[in-house]
């Protein structure tokens, strides 16, 4: 009789257990499919109306062939910020938004060079973490390149990053165009979440 109760009880643990799983799973389904992590969400009180997101953006660098690491667990959580995850960028917070013209009112956070400027990182007009088109690796003359998704993107300053894109900042001597077949040949790929 014992030996039932205890089958009993085991057998409700795992019962429960695979219903917690299957909830969990169903919700990042519905999660995923309802385009809030891409859209966002608009919600509206009293005439004004927010537009929040949890959105993400990857930014590997190369510096002279070498990986540039930003640094972790810096910004504030209500800006661009890091956590334990290489150079990811983390962004939640709410933004004014007008709901029946579809567009935020006034600038956004989502331009890369304010990654930047939020995070403290050395950035100027001319330099950026340092150096300028011209300085040297390996006794060549450099430039800077950026590419959004794998393509060139030259104006990127004011280039308004989504969720999930991958920001390529490379400064090397390679032209814009050996990095993009590079790229094409050896695309990256968006890293997993971890410590976000």
């Amino acid at each position: 009789m014992a030996q039932n109760k205890k089958l009993i009880k085991n057998l409700l643990i795992v019962l429960v257990a695979l219903a917690v799983v299957g909830f969990l799973a169903y919700s990042l389904i519905e999660y995923r499919r309802s385009g809030i992590a891409q859209d966002g969400v608009i919600t509206c009180a009293n005439g004004q109306c927010f537009w929040s997101a949890h959105i993400h953006v990857d930014i590997p660098i190369q510096i002279c062939g070498e990986k540039y690491v930003l640094p972790k667990f810096k910004g504030s959580l209500a800006d661009h910020h890091t956590h334990g995850d290489e150079n990811i960028i983390h962004w939640h917070d709410k933004i004014a938004f007008d709901a029946e013209k579809k567009q935020f009112l006034g600038p956004t956070p989502f331009a890369l060079n304010l990654i930047f400027k939020t995070l403290e990182l050395s950035i100027t007009d001319e330099r950026l973490l340092g150096k300028k088109d011209g300085d040297l690796c390996s006794g060549l003359a450099s430039t800077w390149k950026v590419f959004v998704n794998g393509a060139f993107f030259a104006d990127w300053r004011s280039y308004e990053w989504k969720d999930r894109d991958i920001v390529l900042f490379v400064f090397d001597a390679r032209t814009a165009g050996e990095v993009e077949k590079e790229l094409r040949q050896n695309p990256i790929k968006f890293p997993p979440l971890g410590e976000g």
